[in-house]
């Protein structure tokens, strides 16, 4: 009689082929194992990316001489530190002579300016990142004194815009 029939060899038969395709499930399922592990890893990965882009930084214009500065009202986030960005930042600044239309600073047109702006965008510093750009006293002087933070003991120079009341 053939094996059609046989209840031993259709169990074996059923069997073989159980144990082949349960390797197959396995080595399937180790698979997706390894797949998701690998997603949720690239998903932390980018939650914390998405984190360090969003960070609020500062921007400081700073007098080289003496320590003055301007930090303006606005914030930006790292993701958004572009030079066009912190001009108009920049330009939200009051301006000390009301007939003049632009500010006027010598570092944002430098190599150092461009390097201080890809530093900070590269940087993933938890807090404090500032960009500082540094101010000769004659641009510092020509934003309007109200929005000059001064330093501890600070006496303005004889003649500079800080020292008319």
């Amino acid at each position: 009689m053939p094996c059609f029939f046989d209840w031993d060899c259709i169990v074996a038969f059923f069997y073989a082929f159980h144990t082949e395709i349960g390797i197959i499930a396995d080595l399937i399922g180790i698979g997706g194992a390894f797949t998701a592990t690998a997603a949720l890893w690239q998903l932390l990965r980018n939650k914390k990316e998405k984190k360090r882009l969003n960070q609020i930084v500062s921007v400081v214009l700073q007098c080289v001489k003496d320590e003055r500065q301007i930090k303006p009202l606005m914030v930006v986030r790292r993701k958004d530190i572009t030079r066009a960005e912190l001009q108009g930042i920049l330009g939200t600044i009051k301006l000390a002579d009301p007939k003049r239309s632009r500010y006027s600073l010598s570092h944002i047109n430098t190599k150092k300016f461009w390097e201080d702006i890809e530093k900070l965008q590269a940087s993933d510093k938890e807090k404090g990142d500032a960009l500082v750009i540094p101010c000769t006293v004659q641009e510092i002087e020509q934003f309007d004194p109200s929005v000059i933070i001064l330093p501890d003991g600070f006496v303005p120079a004889v003649g500079s815009e800080q020292g008319k009341s």
